[in-house]
């Protein structure tokens, strides 16, 4: 999964925000589907070990990321709102500025 085009400048807008947090999501949801696989074969072997130490290491790698992936997510998403509710404020604010004024 790849993440959305980026245009050559910055355009921040909530609903952009709320997409990236969107595929953030989606991302982790995939990351905290994946597992490792388990080993098969006789436990004596130390290749199996191995292998096994090996699994649970990428698995705790795994737990890390989908969770870092999501804490961006939600972190996306209310940099979203925030943003909209600064749009609001300063619309408003500009408003007040542009009162007609008789000389």
């Amino acid at each position: 999964m790849q993440s959305p085009p980026v245009a050559d400048e910055l355009q921040v807008s909530a609903e952009g925000l709320r997409m990236q947090g969107g595929w953030c999501e989606a991302v982790g949801g995939k990351l905290a589907g994946n597992t490792a696989p388990t080993t098969t074969g006789p436990s004596w072997l130390a290749s199996a070990a191995g292998v096994g130490v090996s699994n649970a290491q990428i698995a705790a790698a795994g737990i890390r990321c989908t969770f870092r992936v999501q804490a961006t997510a939600t972190k996306l998403a209310a940099a979203a709102t925030s943003y909209a509710e600064q749009e609001v404020e300063s619309a408003a604010r500009f408003r007040t500025l542009d009162t007609p004024k008789v000389c």
